[in-house]
């Protein structure tokens, strides 16, 4: 398989995982609706404005996702029809450049439980509990989400690699 190729499937591979992190946003905002209608405790309203800016969130980023990578996919054929040797190149450096992106994440994550943790080990406040429950769901669908994006991308860094 050319590199174009496989430039190609590896895009649409993010257009569908942002395809899901946006229906993971699109089912969350529905839960919280299906909440502010019957939820009557004070932590189910509390629950609802961390739960909708993370559907907010999640909504944003996967329609992003899409539309930067389905642009992309036209852009990598342009480079490549160009130059396939400067393609390969600017992708090998594209690739090494986001790697940041992991150990950050991964930060953030784990931010993101310590503050949980803290929440409910010193505060009884229901809005501080519901702040930290959205948080860690943030900071779990960020694993989740580099947990498959990690390995896709060094797949795809080891097959630039190869046609180096």
């Amino acid at each position: 398989m050319k590199l174009i190729e496989y430039s190609v499937q590896w895009a649409k591979g993010e257009m569908f995982e942002g395809m899901c992190i946006a229906i993971l946003g699109v089912v969350t905002l529905l839960c919280t609706f299906l909440v502010h209608r019957y939820g009557t405790t004070v932590n189910a309203r509390a629950l609802l404005l961390p739960s909708f800016i993370f559907a907010l969130l999640f909504m944003v980023l996967g329609s992003y996702m899409m539309y930067s990578n389905n642009h992309r996919i036209t852009t990598f054929q342009t480079a490549y029809e160009a130059d396939p040797q400067e393609f390969i190149l600017d992708e090998k450096k594209r690739v090494e450049d986001f790697q940041i992106m992991y150990p950050a994440s991964l930060a953030i994550s784990a931010v993101c439980f310590i503050v949980t943790l803290l929440a409910f080990a010193f505060s009884e406040s229901a809005t501080f509990h519901a702040t930290g429950l959205a948080l860690s769901a943030f900071g779990l669908s960020l694993i989740i989400i580099d947990y498959f994006s990690k390995e896709r991308a060094h797949i795809y860094y080891e097959y630039i690699l190869n046609h180096l």
